[in-house]
């Protein structure tokens, strides 16, 4: 579980003292004294949650095309202290893995010219240099001692916004994805590819064109979802026609005892992880290009006071899962419950601890009663309240 460490956040970090910025990634990596988060989102150029101008790793003069990829550069991401974020939490948490997402392929690929809006310009020539500029940036981040261990292929894919966006069709990704592999294996980097990264609503008609297709399905490792239309039963409907294919919950987050249950309903669908979007702006929204209003983020920076800051309810309420949850665990059955009680997701630790997480959404105290392995255990969860209950299997 994670949250993703976009550039929002990382400026915002930036106006911190340095002692302060330990601070916040102990909030966000020591499973001790934080919430453990150990998987961390980040974007390949920009996204809309940034302080500045939007790029590419290829930004070019208009008319201008660089099919070697001779002027490719990581060095805004080096510049904005983006690279220098990530090795600070690598330093502070070994085994964080972190995967990446690109908002939009360089202006010089794309229709419309521009980062906004558009999609992939036809030919197998601009499909292979998207390929090789993401093997390109997968490199670079290796050289800048960051491992990457999945990329999207696109963020949204069918959605064109007035920020850094690309429509790409089910068949135009298959392409790419097979021609990603290709660079992958060329250079013997590890990194997993993902297909899809947008809502559960068009998850079937995105998804089927890419893994019906026999080399489709062979490049792919993975399925990413976000959670802003749909419902996350559909991810159980992919892994029962897909069962070879991990499932991937990259974006979404949300508010109140019922996120809760919602991350748990995740899970409960074979989600194999859960990442939040957007870690930390400021308590005036700050800073973002995003076209609407953003909710309050895990963590708030004080605007007035940069070494100020507070974490939201929500910062706890997932930490209910990710202080407990390790990396190598495995959902184990339970009866879901309601939300006219409570509900529940449950795990068997690589450590064979077992880990239930209880979620009363109710105005009431709720009375609940966990069975497994011969034992029990009974208990009363007071009203919009998260519970996680952890033992020893014997």
């Amino acid at each position: 579980m994670g949250t993703s460490v976009e550039e929002s956040t990382i400026y915002n970090l930036s106006q911190m003292s340095e002692a302060k910025q330990d601070e916040i990634y102990t909030w966000l990596l020591d499973s001790s004294n934080g919430v453990g988060f150990n998987f961390m989102r980040i974007t390949l150029g920009t996204s809309d949650f940034t302080a500045q101008t939007f790029y590419s790793y290829n930004d070019l003069d208009e008319g201008e095309t660089d099919f070697p990829l001779e002027r490719f550069s990581i060095q805004k991401d080096i510049d904005l202290g983006i690279v220098k974020t990530l090795n600070r939490m690598l330093e502070i948490a070994p085994d964080i893995q972190i995967f990446a997402s690109p908002w939009s392929p360089p202006a010089w690929m794309k229709t419309s010219g521009s980062l906004k809006k558009g999609q992939l310009k036809e030919g197998q020539a601009y499909t292979d240099a998207l390929a090789q500029y993401y093997r390109k940036a997968i490199q670079a981040y290796q050289e800048q001692g960051i491992e990457l261990y999945a990329i999207t292929l696109q963020n949204e894919p069918l959605l064109e916004i007035d920020y850094p966006s690309c429509y790409m069709s089910p068949e135009r990704q298959r392409e790419l994805a097979i021609a990603l592999k290709k660079e992958l294996d060329a250079y013997q980097l590890q990194t997993k590819i993902w297909i899809f990264d947008h809502n559960f609503s068009d998850g079937w008609m995105y998804v089927c064109p890419i893994l019906n297709d026999e080399k489709g399905y062979e490049v792919t490792d993975g399925i990413a979802f976000h959670d802003y239309d749909g419902e996350p039963t559909l991810m159980s409907e992919i892994k029962g026609a897909y069962p070879g294919k991990t499932i991937h919950m990259t974006e979404r987050s949300i508010w109140g005892v019922s996120a809760a249950d919602r991350i748990a309903q995740y899970f409960r669908n074979w989600a194999s992880s859960y990442n939040a979007w957007v870690t930390m702006l400021d308590s005036t929204i700050g800073s973002h290009q995003w076209v609407g209003i953003p909710d309050p983020t895990l963590i708030v920076q004080d605007a007035n006071h940069r070494d100020e800051y507070w974490m939201t309810p929500e910062f706890f309420l997932t930490g209910q899962f990710s202080k407990f949850i390790q990396r190598g665990a495995r959902r184990v059955e339970s009866n879901y419950g309601s939300a006219d009680t409570v509900t529940n997701v449950a795990f068997l630790n690589p450590d064979d601890t077992i880990v239930v997480v209880v979620i009363n959404q109710t105005d009431e105290d709720q009375p609940f009663r966990i069975v497994a392995d011969r034992e029990q255990i009974h208990a009363e969860l007071p009203p919009k309240t998260v519970a996680t209950f952890r033992w020893q299997r014997s």
